[in-house]
């Protein structure tokens, strides 16, 4: 069980999806389970609507996250509220998944989630692998794959755990800074090494 952590754009999806696809590993992304406990019918989603009510709603009764996420950025306690319902039903959805896929016999189970210590995932963890990538790349990735601005970007980096935290925790660290040929070979190493 591999948790596979890191800032926002450092690249924690690259090194997942090289896991997956080059050495067999199941993965579980946090964020996109996240998503999903959100989806109407579920039960994150009826609690959300119970508290911030239907203006954080899209035309089709969806939860509007861009302007869930406009409410709850700058109040720590509407964003205290928010996690408080979702990391919970998050983990029971981790907790599935990593069942079933012991079940199947997985050599590798990686679980990518940039709130690893905050959340305490880090205890269902074997071995934790901090993705870094050099704040200027990070920032400029934000920018190109999602729009985010550079202080929009510098907001989240500080409402995250600081590289040294990350550090602290890491049994391995792979510089996700280069090629992805690059970041592939760095995980084979590392899976030797196992």
């Amino acid at each position: 069980m591999i948790g596979v952590t890191g800032g926002i754009g450092s690249g924690k999806s690259v090194v997942t999806s090289l896991l997956r696809d080059k050495f067999g590993a199941a993965v579980i992304d946090t964020d996109t389970i996240g998503h999903e406990v959100m989806e109407r019918g579920k039960q994150a989603y009826k609690k959300i609507v119970e508290i911030f009510g239907n203006k954080v709603l899209a035309e089709d009764s969806s939860i509007d996250r861009k302007k869930l996420g406009s409410l709850v950025f700058n109040s720590k306690e509407l964003l205290f509220k928010l996690n408080n319902i979702i990391h919970p039903a998050v983990e029971i959805e981790v907790d599935k998944r990593i069942a079933e896929f012991i079940k199947k016999k997985y050599k590798y189970i990686a679980l990518e989630t940039a709130l690893l210590i905050k959340v305490g995932y880090n205890r269902k963890c074997d071995k934790i692998w901090f993705i870094y990538a050099d704040r200027d790349i990070r920032l400029k990735r934000l920018y190109d794959n999602r729009g985010i601005d550079k202080e929009k970007a510098g907001k989240i980096f500080e409402s995250q755990n600081s590289e040294e935290e990350f550090r602290q925790i890491a049994d391995d660290i792979i510089d996700n800074s280069g090629s992805e040929t690059e970041t592939e070979i760095q995980i084979k190493n590392i899976l030797e090494s196992y």
